[in-house]
């Protein structure tokens, strides 16, 4: 009885344990699925918040850090800076692992953590008018690290590496180098050294020709030529003559700012040709057909005949600049027609100038009314802010624009309704 008693409890002890194990191994499979299923509802939502940040473009909600891949370790190699717009590789899927973004913006391949970008519409359009313009026969190696900058002087980012690039401007204080299909800048403080080296077989232009036009009419349209009877009046046809000789020829059209930068020395340039109107009566079939062709060009205008500027930022290839805004009158001043800007009071003047200035975006190029100055209206338009002023043909007998030209005497080659392509193709040269 005894033993068949033992033999009872032992049974009763090991189907006890039996079920504890048993339940031991559910809880254990219960333990591990839901642990499976938190890595799992983590790695979703790891992979949600990624793909929340990820785009082919975005930009940088911070000051951030920029990686390279070393192994299997992301290694710091240079910072961003806030608000950048950057390209990135294209992902097809996205892994929760996938916490650094391989982007296409650099020349070489970097990352940028995830956290740091948003999404974004569109890439930032860099001019690549810089593609005209000749580079100088000389590097520019850089210290390491080196920042890069944008034309007005925004710190864009910094690398953790030395460069070695052509100098494409050759600024005050910066060099401008062609970087990622793009015209940055390095500041003089991050260059190591400059050497010679031949980058190009091209010559600088040994002078840019300045043409300036009027008025214009269209010959189609009935008694226009009647009404525009000036020998400073262009018919159309004329006008496109002049334009496809220009552009046939693929002869560049620097905008004021890039004729002013050739002036000082700061940029390299191929044949050249400005293009310019005056007064801005009669202005409009010039315009639509500069905007057609896609040659850049400059209206000098007389702003006191508008009421209202609206399209200063309408045009793509016209930009506006100063001829005063009421100094268009004869009589003013002793000799030739007149002009005020020769001997007007200094108060008077500047109240116009700066009129002038405010309607034009704070323009500093002007354009001498009748073609007259002299030092006293050179003082004045310094003191008003302008830095370059254009004539007509210079006392001096200069037609053409050349580096270190005074900037306030800048000679132009007037248009007149007899002048021929041969007239402009023999000034251009």
């Amino acid at each position: 009885m005894v033993v068949s008693k033992v033999k009872k409890n032992g049974k009763k002890i090991v189907c006890f344990f039996g079920i504890c194990l048993f339940l031991v191994l559910i809880l254990i499979a219960i333990l591990f699925f839901l642990n499976k299923k938190k890595e799992e509802t983590l790695r979703y939502n790891k992979i949600e918040e990624i793909k929340s940040h990820y785009a082919k473009i975005v930009i940088l909600n911070k000051d951030a850090n920029i990686y390279k891949l070393e192994g299997d370790e992301y290694i710091e190699c240079g910072k961003i800076s806030k608000d950048q717009v950057i390209s990135l590789d294209e992902m097809n899927s996205i892994n929760y692992t996938d916490e650094y973004l391989k982007t296409n913006y650099f020349e070489k391949e970097y990352y940028i953590y995830y956290k740091d970008v948003e999404k974004w519409n569109e890439l930032v359009e860099y001019s690549q008018r810089y593609k005209n313009y000749i580079p100088y026969n000389e590097n520019v190696v850089s210290k390491n690290p080196v920042s890069f900058y944008s034309e007005s002087g925004e710190l864009l980012f910094q690398l953790n590496e030395s460069i070695d690039k052509p100098i494409i401007v050759r600024g005050e204080n910066k060099y401008g180098i062609e970087y990622m299909n793009k015209l940055l800048y390095i500041n003089i403080d991050d260059v190591e050294k400059t050497y010679n080296h031949e980058n190009t077989t091209e010559e600088n232009t040994n002078g840019i020709a300045v043409l300036n036009y009027h008025f214009f009419y269209d010959e189609e349209v009935e008694g226009d030529a009647v009404k525009c009877n000036q020998i400073i009046c262009l018919s159309t046809d004329n006008l496109k003559k002049h334009l496809d000789y220009v552009k046939d020829n693929n002869i560049f059209t620097p905008t004021m700012k890039e004729l002013e930068m050739y002036i000082d020395g700061y940029i390299r340039l191929p044949k050249s040709v400005v293009l310019t109107i005056d007064d801005g009566w009669r202005m409009q079939i010039g315009v639509d057909l500069l905007e057609e062709y896609q040659l850049n060009a400059t209206v000098f205008l007389i702003t006191s005949w508008w009421k209202e500027i609206d399209f200063l930022n309408k045009y793509k290839y016209v930009e506006y600049h100063s001829h005063g805004d009421n100094l268009h009158n004869q009589g003013v001043c002793p000799g030739g027609q007149g002009g005020a800007i020769k001997c007007l009071k200094k108060e008077k003047l500047l109240n116009d100038l700066s009129a002038s200035r405010e309607k034009l975006d704070n323009t500093t190029v002007f354009c001498y009314p009748f073609y007259e100055y002299n030092n006293y209206s050179i003082e004045v338009l310094k003191e008003a802010g302008f830095t370059m002023a254009f004539g007509g043909n210079n006392e001096e007998g200069r037609y053409k624009v050349s580096p270190g030209i005074n900037k306030y005497k800048l000679p132009r080659y007037v248009i007149y309704n007899n002048t021929t392509v041969n007239n402009i193709a023999s000034y251009i040269g």
